[in-house]
């Protein structure tokens, strides 16, 4: 085997400038998210005082608190669960609700962190940052990290391993992220859970062999690494994309030059892997390959999300490597950097093949460990590994969202699929996007509304088919918008199809067969690319009814007129005006169908006794079986249609072709 020597990457300006901004009060961590044993009970508004002791002393409970006005108390039981004490209140009529005595915190503001305004990665307002470097940004060039957070922290339940040199869990802002070994029992001096590691209660560290995941004045790589992804949103410092999630410290780097071996690597992988961690960060890498580091990436499981480099290279070319976000495995997700205004980071490795996508990773501040003169701090990074957690922050925020099983191949997939174009990057990763943090929270697809209307589409020509214009009310969404629409049809008993993907406005136009019931569904494709369910209306049956039916009434002098080119070689003419012609029929929609020509003149048309339009039925050369007139309604209702000739001067003739109905 060999082995070779694993260094971080370098970063381009190293705590160039320190922040330390003066925390502000949050909610304190300590308190648990809700009373265990406490019960919330609300009497119904016309219980008495009297029904109200009865049930405290029938249920045998204890008060500990009674509002103002007697309607709410908070009580406790003897001997009885939570759940008995819940049950038997729930199942009691004087009683109108009943629920745990939950605790409640303020929704934080993440505009409210102090050094929120120069995390451009998580909201880029085009603000000017003098970090790693003096650069004036462009608006929106970011992860769309400040909308994301507004739908979710991520999910308390997700383990983010951050493999590196160690994590100051001490930082304000990522005290409350340390993920707790579940199995050990801390500072016992015992192998609790049996894995080979005594009190690893927040990790280990593979490079000095112990429990301690951070060692004084070192792992500021790791911990900046840490706040990208995790920090936590307490009003104090930064934010991360995810700052719900728990992080996971594996140190196998630090300063000394025996550490950052690939065998300390797999080491580290294998540990973080024997607790099913979905995600892994690897802010480091090397030129030099290494089978085993492969064969353990690929054995962990995880999505191992790998920063490309900083040699400003490209690493799918033979004469430059960078592993191990070069390894050919389905599981890594490699990361390139880019500046605050949306260019390729004139450091960062890239490359069409193996590079997979782009993020944040120059002018970036984040968490940092303590040093002389600031406690905490905070300070300014750049590099690619600062680019790799914006992406683990959003492959964090994405898993906590979805129900299916989290793999590597769900996870890199819904990364880069819901990732935006990112012009200057297109032929420099495999993408050519930037990640957004936005499209992988935003998972609920909007609420569409059935069609409303069904119309016959006046000014077409019917054959065996007849136009329709289908119409239908915005669809809502919660958090992105309705940009589009996707409109399916099935006709009669068939399978549902796609008539159109992409439709911008809530109306299309379809032609209908005569004879077939026909169902259409509308379903609304949000911001974020989330397709809701379809909203499917009544079948809808087309049917043509010539101008003899017996729903026609004709009243003046109409004759009947061959025509070849007529629906059934048939027309019903009159140049008189005043007569005229009733269509009176249970329907959606009515259309009158007719000819068009240089002697057809005008009409007035009524629907249901009321004047609807006057319709000019002039045309330089002729045409045939023409919807001159429709009409839809939302819902199916006997209406009437009649149609009066107007007699125009010159040109006052007027042909009947048929009646077109939908239903």
């Amino acid at each position: 085997m060999r082995a070779s020597r694993h260094s971080i990457l370098v970063t381009v300006a190293l705590a160039a400038s320190l922040i330390t901004p003066t925390g502000v009060a949050a909610a304190d961590p300590s308190n648990p998210p809700s009373s265990a044993d406490e019960v919330v009970v609300r009497y119904r508004a016309d219980a008495t005082l009297a029904q109200r002791r009865a049930v405290l002393r029938d249920l045998g409970l204890d008060v500990v608190s009674t509002s103002k006005n007697g309607r709410t108390q908070v009580v406790v039981g003897h001997g009885m669960s939570t759940a008995t004490v819940r049950r038997r209140l729930d199942a009691d009529p004087r009683v109108l609700a009943v629920a745990p005595n939950h605790r409640r915190e303020l929704a934080a503001d993440p505009t409210s962190e102090p050094v929120f305004p120069s995390e451009w990665g998580l909201h880029n307002t085009g603000q000017h940052l003098d970090g790693t470097e003096d650069k004036t940004g462009i608006a929106d060039i970011d992860i769309d990290g400040l909308e994301a957070l507004r739908i979710t922290q991520g999910d308390p339940s997700i383990v983010v391993a951050v493999i590196d040199d160690g994590v100051d869990f001490s930082h304000p802002d990522l005290a409350g992220a340390a993920w707790t070994n579940p199995g050990e029992v801390a500072g016992n001096g015992l192998d609790d859970d049996g894995n080979g590691f005594t009190d690893d209660i927040h990790g280990w560290d593979f490079c000095n062999g112990n429990a301690s995941v951070h060692d004084a004045g070192q792992d500021a790589h790791g911990t900046h690494v840490a706040g990208t992804i995790g920090a936590s949103l307490n009003g104090s410092g930064v934010v991360g994309v995810a700052p719900a999630i728990q992080i996971m410290a594996v140190k196998f780097i630090d300063d000394s030059g025996d550490c950052g071996t690939d065998s300390m690597a797999i080491e580290a992988i294998d540990y973080a892997a024997s607790f099913d961690v979905p995600i892994i960060n690897a802010s480091w890498g090397a030129p030099q390959d290494s089978n085993p580091l492969e064969n353990a990436i690929a054995e962990s499981n995880a999505l191992f999300v790998a920063a490309s480099g900083n040699a400003g290279r490209n690493i799918d070319s033979a004469t430059y490597n960078f592993y191990p976000a070069e390894f050919p495995l389905a599981n890594i997700l490699s990361v390139a950097a880019i500046d605050q205004r949306g260019s390729l980071a004139s450091f960062s490795n890239y490359g069409a093949a193996t590079v997979d996508v782009s993020a944040p990773g120059t002018n970036i501040v984040s968490a940092w460990p303590a040093e002389p003169g600031c406690t905490p701090c905070w300070a300014w990074s750049a590099g690619t590994s600062m680019a790799a957690p914006h992406v683990t922050g959003v492959a964090a925020l994405y898993a906590g969202t979805v129900t299916d099983p989290v793999t590597p191949a769900l996870l890199k997939s819904m990364v880069l699929t819901r990732a935006n174009t990112l012009a200057p990057t297109v032929g420099k990763t495999v993408t050519g996007r930037i990640v957004s943090a936005w499209r992988a929270a935003d998972m609920a697809g909007p609420t569409a509304q059935a069609i409303s209307s069904h119309r016959i589409t006046a000014g077409t020509i019917i054959g065996s088919t007849v136009g329709t214009t289908l119409s239908w009310p915005a669809a809502t969404d919660n958090h992105s918008g309705v940009p589009s629409y996707v409109v399916r049809r099935r006709i009669g008993s068939g399978a549902w199809t796609v008539l159109a993907g992409t439709v911008t406005s809530r109306s299309y136009n379809v032609s209908m067969a005569f004879g077939t019931p026909t169902e259409f569904a509308v379903s609304g494709r949000d911001g974020a690319g989330n397709v809701g369910a379809q909203a499917v209306s009544p079948a809808v049956t087309a049917t043509l009814f010539q101008e003899r039916t017996s729903l026609a009434r004709y009243s003046g002098r109409w004759t009947n007129t061959s025509s070849s080119t007529a629906s059934h070689s048939n027309l019903r003419t009159s140049t008189q005006a005043g007569a005229w012609v009733e269509f009176k029929r249970d329907a959606r929609s009515i259309a009158i169908v007719g000819r068009q020509g240089p002697t057809s003149g005008k009409a007035k048309v009524y629907v249901d006794g009321v004047y609807a339009a006057t319709i000019d039925l002039y045309r330089s050369t002729s045409r045939s079986r023409v919807v001159l007139f429709s009409r839809a309604w939302s819902t199916p209702g006997v209406h009437t249609v009649k149609l009066f000739v107007s007699g125009t001067s010159g040109r006052p003739r007027v042909d009947i072709d048929a009646f077109g109905v939908l239903r």
